[in-house]
């Protein structure tokens, strides 16, 4: 695939349920290959809606999505997603829910086995494959679902708050094995947080939702993350108060 394949472009997004107010406004965003572009917004601003657009799962009112030069007319399976909650089967051992992107389309053969078991063993959890969601903790859970969206190597991944409900430590240690994984892969990655450091800390890019429209787009340029310690570095702190600048003109009333 080429470099060009591998661009995901938003042009002029508009989004509004019949009879209801606009959700989305002139929304545009492109990401190139092996991006890795964090939304930044205030709960209610249209972020998921956005998110949910690019994945294929909604489609605008007015505007397109593009892979390279085609047109997004649906979900497709150059798309990961990892939602706001893990949503895993509690039926399936965490082996076969890692699996199940893959067997939903054919059967699923030794070699993806030795990669789903690999991409656990890169979370820290392969230990654990044949365990089932009710005996993870949330931590381990989000686990499993950031290795169940990347067992098909898709060239984009697409991220609705997966860490919002865990705890501060085990967070950081989820946002290490995210830029790992994806960087090992050459993943392209939107990524949803209203955390502003973790943003900072994970991007290459930043955009800023406000009401419905991106109002601002920043590169972000600290150190290299070989460690936790760039989320302290000075670059970094001033790239958050100049995100959260960009956010405090935010007035008027939240879209749901």
């Amino acid at each position: 695939m080429t470099d060009r394949a591998r661009a995901l472009t938003l042009q002029q997004v508009d989004f509004a349920y019949p009879g209801e107010a606009p959700i989305l406004q002139d929304a545009s965003l492109s990401l190139a290959q092996g991006d890795f572009h964090c939304l930044v917004g205030r709960s209610g601003c249209g972020k998921t809606t956005l998110l949910k657009i690019a994945a294929g799962l909604l489609r605008p009112t007015a505007g397109c999505v593009r892979i390279g030069d085609t047109i997004l007319d649906g979900p497709s399976r150059q798309i990961g997603f990892v939602f706001q909650t893990p949503s895993l089967l509690d039926w399936r051992s965490v082996l076969d829910n890692v699996l199940l992107p893959i067997s939903l389309h054919r059967s699923v053969t030794a070699t993806d086995r030795a990669r789903a078991m690999d991409l656990l063993a890169l979370v820290g959890i392969d230990a654990h494959a044949q365990r089932y969601p009710c005996q993870m903790s949330g931590g381990q859970q989000s686990r499993v679902s950031l290795a169940r969206a990347l067992v098909t190597e898709p060239p984009f991944l697409l991220m609705d708050e997966p860490f919002a409900a865990v705890d501060a430590i085990t967070r950081e240690d989820l946002q290490n094995d995210l830029l790992r994984l994806t960087r090992a892969q050459g993943t392209t990655v939107l990524f949803v947080t209203h955390d502003i450091a973790e943003a900072v800390y994970l991007a290459s890019h930043v955009s800023v939702m406000q009401s419905g429209r991106i109002t601002r787009s920043l590169a972000i340029d600290v150190p290299e993350r070989a460690s936790g310690d760039s989320r302290y570095h000075p670059q970094a702190i001033r790239q958050c108060e100049e995100i959260k600048a960009a956010l405090a003109p935010a007035l008027g009333t939240v879209t749901p």
